[in-house]
């Protein structure tokens, strides 16, 4: 092999390492136990303003068990973690991590086990999590989240009034336990509670927030009163729930529709993220052929 041709291959070989490296994903662990704390970091080359998406589906890959949306930092470089527990957690076998970037899709696997490490006792959830997502916490980005309900999400959930969670910390240990091991430094109060106004009865613990919330955007006469009385607060303020919680329809959902438009993410995954939306009510399917339930099995051929 001539010294030209020996620079060229050695050109190639240094270069299909720096794309490699330029663009990767990795767990901490190969295997998981329930309970056990998942941390995905990697790479990618780095585009300004452009979110990464992630998901992480169940062996069969019917199911996303989780589901999330962050930006990179400026170097390229990420790290996220998810508790392995939960609803969704409900099969041993081969999870597969999927990662869509400025146009590019990564995946990696890790084997999951439906046991603890000591145990065979499954890890208690009594949150009623969000149905595409497990609760998730960013070590790197803890610290920044001032307000305790932007912490955990779907928790705090805006459209249960602060007495459902109230009355579940005081009438069920395990619910407690919960709560208290989680957000240690604060009360169930700080957390779900509304704060006193000088208006008696108002906000009304009964009430979830989006009543009010709901009120306030779509009657004018109520939004004229309440700013009568708050001239300088907002709705949220007086409701002391952070206005990103109202977000009818996630930001996740937005982008997994540009990704399924171009290829990059399968059917069955948009399904699962347009089957959220008519769960939690945010989008209505008519039940045109008059069954009992209307399920949302194929994409009609004039949007596929």
């Amino acid at each position: 092999m001539n010294k030209t041709l020996l620079s060229i291959f050695v050109g190639l070989v240094v270069t299909s390492f720096s794309f490699a490296f330029a663009e990767s994903i990795s767990t901490d662990k190969q295997n998981y136990f329930l309970g056990e704390t998942i941390v995905i970091s990697g790479v990618v080359n780095y585009s300004e303003g452009k979110f990464i998406g992630l998901q992480i589906l169940n062996p069969s890959k019917t199911d996303i068990v989780v589901i999330d949306q962050f930006f990179p930092q400026t170097d390229g470089t990420f790290t996220k973690s998810y508790n392995a527990k939960g609803a969704k957690w409900t099969e041993n076998g081969n999870y597969s991590i999927k990662l869509v970037y400025d146009e590019r899709v990564f995946e990696k696997s890790f084997f999951f086990e439906k046991l603890t490490q000591t145990s065979d006792i499954p890890v208690p959830n009594p949150i009623e999590s969000n149905p595409t997502n497990s609760f998730s916490e960013n070590p790197t980005q803890q610290e920044t989240f001032q307000d305790p309900k932007l912490r955990i999400e779907g928790f705090p959930d805006p459209n249960k009034s602060p007495l459902y969670y109230l009355e579940r910390y005081y009438s069920e240990s395990e619910y407690k336990f919960w709560f208290d091991s989680t957000f240690s430094e604060y009360s169930i109060e700080e957390v779900v509670a509304y704060t006193p106004t000088t208006i008696e009865g108002f906000p009304d613990h009964e009430n979830p927030p989006w009543y009010y919330v709901n009120r306030y955007l779509d009657e004018e006469n109520y939004r004229g009163w309440f700013d009568s009385q708050f001239p300088t607060r907002t709705i949220y303020d007086v409701l002391g729930y952070p206005e990103p919680l109202f977000e009818k329809i996630p930001g996740w959902i937005k982008n997994n529709a540009k990704w399924w438009s171009e290829g990059q993410i399968s059917d069955k995954e948009f399904l699962n993220g347009i089957g959220f939306l008519v769960n939690e009510k945010i989008i209505f399917i008519p039940n045109v052929l008059g069954s009992e339930e209307t399920q949302i099995t194929d994409i009609p051929p004039c949007l596929n």
